[in-house]
C-alpha cells in the first residue's frame, strides 16, 4: 500500500504539498502551480526544473515523487555581457534583439536574457535581475538573435526592452554542460516533407522555422497558427487545421509527413487523438517548447 505521507516541494519562492508516490508535474499544477508543461510525455522539455537538492535538471512530468524537494524554474547558467547590434520592432508586442557576445548558441538552444535591477536616486526598486528564457534563432555562427514578448516581461522590462539601441548590453545566461544547436539534427528530419504548427503567441516565428528547415529539407509544406482562445485543444479540432495537415499530406507524396508543434499545454494524448485518423503516426510529431 503506498505510504500517503505528505511532504514539502519548495518551487522558488513558494512551498506545495505532495504525496509520496505522486507525479510531481500533476501535483504542483493541481496546487496552482506556474509550471510550464507541454507534451507531458518527456519529449519536448517545457516543465524542466532544477532539483537544488539534487543538483541536476529533472522532467516534472516525468518525475515521481519521494522525498522533499527545492526546486527552482532557473537552471544554473553562465552568464555573460552581450552587445546589441539590432533592435526591430516585430509587431505591436515583440521584438527581435540581435545579440553580440561569446556565444555558440544557434537555432533550437535556450538562453535568457536579463535585465539589470533598476535604481532610482540610489535605491534598488527591483531586488534582483530579472531573466527572461528564449529560443535562439540564428544560424550557427551567426550573432544571437532572439525575440522578446512583451506578455511575458515585466511592464518596466518592457519599456527597457524597446528602449535599446546599438551597442547597448545585455547579459544573457547561456546553458552549460549540455551540446547546442542539436533541436533539428535529433528530430531526424533531413530530406522529410515538414509542417510547422504554433501556438498564437509562437505565430510569429514562421519565417524563423522556414529559414532553419530550408537548411535541412527542400520540403518544407508550411506553417498553421492555431487561433488564440482558452482552450488550445479546442483548435485541434478545428477543421481549418484538418484542411491544412489534409493538403500536406496529400503534398508529401509516399514518405512520412513530419509535424513540429511549437508550444505548450497540449498534451501527446490530445494530438494523438488529432492524428489518428489521418495515419500519422506519434513518431511523426516533434514537440519544441
Amino acid at each position: 500500500m503506498m505510504d500517503s505521507q505528505a511532504l514539502t516541494i519548495e518551487l522558488d519562492d513558494e512551498q506545495y504539498e505532495a504525496v509520496l508516490g505522486e507525479n510531481l508535474l500533476t501535483s504542483l499544477l493541481n496546487q496552482g502551480a506556474d509550471v510550464r508543461y507541454g507534451c507531458r510525455a518527456g519529449a519536448c522539455g517545457a516543465c524542466r526544473l532544477y532539483d537544488a537538492s539534487n543538483c541536476e535538471s529533472i522532467l516534472s512530468c516525468q518525475t515521481t515523487v519521494a522525498s522533499a524537494m527545492s526546486l527552482t524554474r532557473q537552471t544554473p547558467a553562465e552568464s555573460s555581457s552581450f552587445t546589441v547590434l539590432s533592435n526591430t520592432s516585430l509587431d505591436e508586442v515583440s521584438i527581435e534583439l540581435t545579440l553580440l557576445g561569446p556565444s555558440d548558441e544557434s537555432f533550437g538552444d535556450r538562453v535568457s536574457v536579463g535585465f539589470p535591477a533598476s535604481k532610482s536616486s540610489s535605491v534598488i526598486i527591483d531586488e534582483r535581475a530579472h531573466f527572461y528564457e528564449c529560443m535562439a534563432l540564428n544560424p550557427a555562427g551567426a550573432p544571437l538573435k532572439v525575440v522578446l514578448h512583451k506578455k511575458y516581461l515585466s511592464a518596466g522590462d518592457w519599456l527597457r526592452a524597446l528602449a535599446l539601441s546599438s551597442n547597448d548590453k545585455l547579459d544573457v545566461q547561456l546553458s552549460t554542460g549540455v551540446r547546442k544547436g542539436r533541436l533539428l539534427f535529433e528530430m531526424d528530419i533531413t530530406d522529410s516533407p515538414v509542417v510547422v504548427i504554433s501556438s498564437p503567441e509562437n505565430g510569429i516565428f514562421e519565417s524563423y522555422w522556414r529559414e532553419a528547415l530550408l537548411d535541412y529539407t527542400p520540403m518544407f509544406l508550411g506553417h498553421f497558427a492555431l487561433y488564440a482562445n482558452n482552450d488550445l485543444t479546442l483548435s485541434l479540432a478545428d477543421n481549418a487545421l484538418m484542411d491544412f495537415l489534409q493538403e500536406a499530406l496529400a503534398n508529401s507524396g509516399s514518405t512520412s509527413l513530419q509535424l513540429i508543434y511549437h508550444g505548450q499545454n497540449v498534451s501527446a494524448k490530445d494530438w494523438s487523438k488529432l492524428l489518428r485518423p489521418l495515419r500519422i503516426h506519434p513518431n511523426q510529431l516533434h514537440f519544441v517548447r
